[in-house]
């Protein structure tokens, strides 16, 4: 009703429509327009053509006819959802503007025209949700048992859901609990590139289990439900093919479950054995509670109180570049969120050289290897904004490793490791198409060899987010150390994968020596969006055995 009442107010103020490159979904769970929808709330977007631009720009009808987008053949055709093309001609700061102006004004119309409506279907929307869960062969909670050692995780997760008003109580006396696991399964394990999957909830036990005190419960029979749900479940993403038989992608994620990115333990609860009344249990309130049943230090105003997990100074850089890397973005994020020190190194920095005099450890986040050689072309930014790190900062790169630097590169960066640094490892997946292999934004196993320092007190299977990401094989077994391997089995936790037996038991992660340093690979980014604290270890180890490696 509010998109109709928005499109008619925009049509009779003379706007006619634009539509390209619109790959948009209801799927994802982590924007403004569907994040609304677990929340019993109404979700919109709204973005308007080049807002980036504050100059009018001309576009012509060819531009628009060469403009495709999921369902539709042409931006300058008309259909039943799209039935007022615009005819292409001059873009405006101002007609965004207005556009937005109308739009805004037309929502606020209708939530005063029609504030009883919503109300009372946020209240039943709310209702409904509690009394989903009264069916007992259903799940009745997700359980975040105590002692798991991983207590800023699981502070971090639990303080997560209370901001968000979700009803989470902590076990003040132990209970007992049947608790499954959730668990994904091919339908037909031998049809590889059919991705078809199901979620099974297989139990982990015949008997009660005992969980203890100090434990964190969210039950399902709250408003809440639909978001809980859609946070702790495993997501399973349609295999959907275009008629080519090439993946179709999803706008953004094909799954995120929150307790495995955070490498938390989050069983379903399938029954209680003991009744409410006999049950003790405190209703949280504030994050810090949280962070006080686990003794860590408390949040003060906007300072991080998490303790540098690095425990040996080291000297780090992270290469800042001037084409913008939002991966980049999310690596000083999660360095400022856990206080570890670190330095942006620029293309200039690269160029200049003398890198071993300043670092002990560099990391290359996601990011092509041409955009980090080549940077934005001369002539389209200021100089100094131009230009990449270029065959020289290539060549200052070897020498900070040969001197026995630790470089350590994320994803798509490891494509210049390899190439520049003639490394004895192949990324398996690069140029093979969508048809055979895709694995858009999932939660994927890792089987880790535990022994290796860099993944020290790490368990022996650990999930990890892959996103488009690459996979590895050894070309020569020299220098090269395998930290961790996609799972021989089972690979996908949350997500869509498409040709599973292209990514089992490949190398995920590993360390290669080139003269007195140390190259480290991470097929996957092992910080995803700051939320893959299941994978974090894995960086403070290696800066750890950077450190270690200097003070030798």
């Amino acid at each position: 009703m509010i998109g109709h009442k928005v499109a008619a107010d925009l049509q009779a103020a003379g706007f006619k429509g634009v539509l390209t490159n619109a790959l948009y979904d209801t799927w994802w769970h982590g924007g403004f327009r569907t994040a609304p929808y677990f929340h019993n709330s109404i979700g919109i977007l709204s973005e308007a053509a080049s807002a980036r631009l504050m100059s009018p720009s001309t576009i012509t009808t060819e531009q628009l006819a060469r403009s495709s987008t999921r369902g539709m053949r042409s931006a300058t055709e008309s259909s039943t959802n799209f039935p007022d093309p615009w005819p292409a001609g001059e873009w405006r700061p101002r007609d965004i503007m207005s556009m937005e102006m109308i739009s805004a004004r037309s929502i606020l119309e209708m939530a005063a025209k029609f504030r009883g409506d919503y109300l009372r279907n946020f209240y039943e929307l709310g209702r409904t949700n509690v009394e989903g869960a009264a069916d007992r062969s259903d799940p009745q909670a997700y359980m975040i048992p105590a002692g798991q050692g991983r207590d800023e995780a699981v502070a971090k997760l639990v303080g997560s859901l209370i901001d968000q008003g979700v009803e989470v109580f902590r076990l003040d006396r132990e209970l007992h609990a049947f608790l499954a696991t959730p668990i994904v399964r091919r339908t037909n394990p031998t049809a590889e590139k059919l991705g078809s999957y199901r979620r099974l909830a297989s139990l982990n036990s015949s008997a009660m289990q005992e969980v203890p005190a100090g434990s964190y419960i969210i039950f399902l029979a709250q408003p809440q439900r639909t978001n809980v749900l859609a946070l702790f479940e495993p997501q399973i993403y349609p295999n959907r093919l275009t008629g080519l038989g090439e993946a179709e992608r999803p706008y953004d994620v094909a799954g995120w479950t929150l307790p495995l990115q955070m490498g938390v333990e989050a069983p379903v609860v399938m029954a209680i054995k003991e009744p409410a009344n006999q049950r003790k249990l405190t209703l949280l309130k504030d994050a810090n509670e949280v962070r006080a049943d686990l003794a860590l230090a408390l949040k003060k105003g906007d300072e991080s109180p998490i303790k540098n997990p690095v425990k040996q100074p080291v000297r780090v850089g992270i290469y800042k570049g001037s084409t913008g890397n939002m991966d980049e973005g999310w690596t000083r994020y999660i360095f400022d969120t856990f206080n570890v020190p670190y330095t942006s190194v620029r293309d200039a920095d690269m160029r200049r050289g003398g890198l071993s005099s300043k670092f002990d450890a560099l990391i290359f986040t996601s990011q092509a290897a041409t955009q980090i050689i080549n940077g934005n072309a001369a002539g389209t930014l200021p100089q100094e904004y131009t230009g990449g790190i270029t065959e020289t900062g290539v060549k200052n790169l070897k020498e900070f490793v040969n001197n026995g630097g630790m470089l350590i590169c994320f994803d798509n960066a490891c494509d210049l490791a390899i190439k520049e640094f003639n490394l004895p490892l192949k990324n398996t997946l690069e140029g093979v198409r969508s048809s055979e292999f895709y694995c858009p934004g999932s939660i994927v196993a890792l089987d880790v060899e535990n022994k290796h320092p860099i993944a020290a007190m790490l368990p022996s299977s650990l999930p990890a987010y892959f996103i488009n990401s690459s996979a590895f094989a050894a070309t020569s077994e020299a220098n090269v150390r395998v930290i961790a391997r996609y799972a021989k089995d089972n690979v996908l936790l949350s997500g869509w994968l498409l040709g599973e037996d292209k990514l089992r038991g490949q190398i995920a992660l590993a360390e290669v020596g080139v003269g007195k340093g140390r190259i480290v690979l991470f097929g996957f980014r092992p910080q995803h969006r700051g939320q893959t604290w299941a994978t974090l270890p894995f960086i403070w180890n290696a800066l750890s055995s950077a450190a270690s490696n200097t003070s030798e």
